[in-house]
């Protein structure tokens, strides 16, 4: 079961990714589907209004998911005991998600390259997470854990 730390970065993560969704939308409105369903729906709505006002609630959206990705964030660091693990399992939350929107969204392909990027930004997270920021303090004698006697 994931900490409470853990649950909020993978939060940040998702709607990170959201919010990235919500801007491509927001930028390229023929990308989404939702202004045609509501035309189909409602036929007498002009298709110019309908697209302007589609415009305003994804941008309305990015600004919603921003704040609640820096919320749960800041959540999760206040809750954790570690800064880089918080930020690996919000960066990886927000890959695949980014991944599975592009892919099942907007019929985007992953080419080998985003692997390749995608795969070395984890690599370098897992190696900040495993080490151990205080061993070349111990190593110079800078051990916090010890007392000097006067």
């Amino acid at each position: 079961m994931l900490s409470q730390s853990s649950l909020l970065a993978v939060l940040a993560g998702l709607f990170a990714a959201l919010g990235s969704v919500s801007a491509k939308l927001t930028v390229n409105i023929s990308a989404s589907p939702f202004p045609d369903l509501v035309h189909q729906m409602l036929p007498h709505i002009n298709p110019h209004a309908l697209a302007t006002l589609s415009r305003i609630l994804m941008a309305v959206t990015v600004g919603a998911c921003n704040f609640l990705m820096w919320l749960f964030f800041t959540k999760a660091l206040r809750f954790s005991d570690s800064t880089p693990r918080v930020m690996m399992l919000q960066t990886a939350s927000n890959f695949a998600a980014t991944a599975v929107c592009g892919v099942y969204l907007f019929g985007d392909a992953l080419s080998m390259q985003w692997w390749a990027g995608a795969s070395l930004i984890a690599v370098g997270l897992v190696i900040l997470n495993s080490a151990n920021p205080m061993a070349p303090m111990v190593e110079k004698g800078f051990d916090s854990s010890s007392k000097k006697s006067d």
